[in-house]
């Protein structure tokens, strides 16, 4: 298994399973892995999701901070905005984010009609993670390179 990122966002890839841009691999973002090793990922796309994160407006919002997105959270505002998406592999959770100019702020939820099976995590049950946008572009950053060489 090999690990790519820091220890507040990185992947673990099977590299015997990479492949024309493709390998099984989970994100793991402040302890929560998110996705499966059941299943490869197209990586060039999962890429730009994760960039799109950093460079789309309507991730961004000045004057987000830790209590802002729990209240937003609880008001049910957060559902049905700030979509992301990761390639399929991904699908079994809903997955929101927005970002202001220091942090990211993830909101997680597995899906009660979910394919893969996933240990420690509760159907329906939020889960917020919150990453720095230093660590966030370290991690993409460290990705590309990875990519490239492949």
């Amino acid at each position: 298994m090999k690990k790519i990122g820091n220890q507040e966002i990185y992947l673990e890839i099977i590299s015997s399973t990479y492949c024309n841009n493709m390998a099984n691999l989970v994100l793991v973002i402040d302890g929560l892995k998110i996705g499966t090793l059941s299943s490869p990922t197209y990586i060039p796309s999962f890429m730009n999701s994760l960039e799109s994160l950093l460079v789309e407006e309507i991730y961004f919002c000045e004057k987000m901070d830790k209590d802002l997105f729990h209240e937003i959270i609880r008001e049910g505002k957060l559902e049905n905005e700030n979509i992301f998406t990761l390639e399929e592999t991904f699908d079994d959770f809903m997955k929101r984010c927005i970002r202001d100019r220091e942090n990211f702020y993830f909101y997680f939820k597995l899906y009660e009609e979910h394919f893969f099976s996933y240990e420690n995590i509760t159907v329906n049950t939020p889960m917020i993670k919150i990453v720095s946008i230093n660590k966030f572009v370290e991690f993409l950053n460290e990705l590309k390179e990875i990519q490239t060489k492949e």
